[in-house]
């Protein structure tokens, strides 16, 4: 940001400072100098020519340092491929809102893909999914400004948003819920079974039971301690009797990964093609793993538990996450009071 000063002779100096040097030049006019150093200052190669820090960094390195410093790789990875793809060696200061409102349309239009063949599953990818690759190349520009100082302004902050729908409520019906289970129990995988059904009775989140390892369950309790949640609060996680029969059949004993993979014993196992594939058998459209979530806490509203107990068992942190379910929660109130209430001796 350039300063402009008045000297003793009533001009006006407008002075810049780079990571080396100051540049400065006088006018007669405030007006004429603060123009002189919006121009330099917008202009890339000017600013590079008078040694600004990050005019000439180019993305793909900052995007590298970025992913260095961040603890959890793998949340992020793929999104920050997607930006170095993108933007590439493209220097910082040249990446403007315009770019950026480009690249986010076309992302926008794109395909959802699948596994490692990138199968399109035919539809367009979701605001909440653009949102969130918004918010990445957002969050490698603030680490820029703050941390390696190596820009002042976020083009992100002017570039478009996508509007998110309110929460998602698809939840299986009891013949959905039959058919799947049951593909899931002829799959290849031995354990895509078991997975569904713990989704389904605990309300957990994917990653919460990918990342679940044998010693963080007690058999005895019917319960898990979960230590690494969204929100990052452990909570204890609770197994009604038939997760727990299930679970008992691969039991083991060590530190190992519940659902592990064959090939990384610190990874856990890709089920994605055996996921799709049983819901192609079961013959269900327009349903996502995590939907599975949704199915748990529609059943418990549906069931007469509270919008603070549903919030317990999903280990929300706050209850406005929750108050989707909050209409299926009252219906079941009217059916309750219209049994009992409705039918009190003397009314009319």
């Amino acid at each position: 940001m350039a300063t402009i000063i008045k000297t003793p002779a009533g001009t006006f100096r407008a002075i810049i400072r780079t990571n080396n040097k100051a540049i400065t030049k006088t006018f007669k006019l405030k007006k004429l100098a603060t123009a002189w150093a919006k121009r330099i200052e917008g202009d890339a190669d000017l600013m590079a020519a008078t040694g600004m820090k990050g005019a000439s960094v180019p993305f793909s390195k900052l995007a590298d340092e970025f992913h260095d410093q961040w603890t959890k790789k793998d949340n992020i990875t793929s999104k920050i491929k997607f930006w170095k793809a993108q933007l590439g060696d493209t220097p910082l200061i040249k990446i403007d809102d315009i770019m950026i409102d480009a690249m986010l349309k076309e992302y926008a239009a794109g395909d959802v893909l699948c596994g490692r063949n990138h199968k399109s599953l035919g539809r367009q990818r979701a605001p909440a999914t653009v949102s969130r690759m918004r918010a990445m190349i957002s969050s490698i520009f603030v680490y820029a400004i703050k941390q390696k100082k190596y820009l002042k302004i976020n083009p992100v902050k002017t570039a478009i948003s996508f509007k998110e729908p309110n929460g998602r409520e698809r939840y299986l019906s009891d013949e959905e819920r039959s058919a799947l289970l049951s593909a899931c129990r002829a799959s290849d995988w031995n354990k895509l079974y078991l997975l569904t059904l713990l989704a389904l009775t605990t309300g957990a989140r994917q990653g919460e039971l990918l990342g679940l390892h044998w010693d963080e369950i007690n058999f005895k309790d019917r319960t898990a301690l979960l230590f690494d949640t969204k929100n990052g609060e452990s909570r204890i996680l609770t197994f009604p009797d038939v997760a727990m029969v299930e679970l008992q059949q691969f039991r083991e004993v060590g530190t190992g990964l519940v659902f592990q993979s064959k090939k990384k014993w610190n990874r856990p196992f890709e089920f994605r093609k055996h996921w799709h594939k049983a819901m192609d058998n079961a013959g269900i459209k327009n349903f996502r793993f995590h939907d599975l979530r949704h199915s748990a806490a529609s059943y418990l509203a549906m069931s007469g538990a509270t919008l603070k107990e549903i919030a317990e068992v999903l280990g929300h942190k706050s209850i406005q996450s929750t108050d989707r379910y909050a209409h299926l929660s009252v219906a079941h109130r009217q059916k309750l009071t219209d049994r009992v209430l409705g039918k009190l001796e003397g009314l009319k």
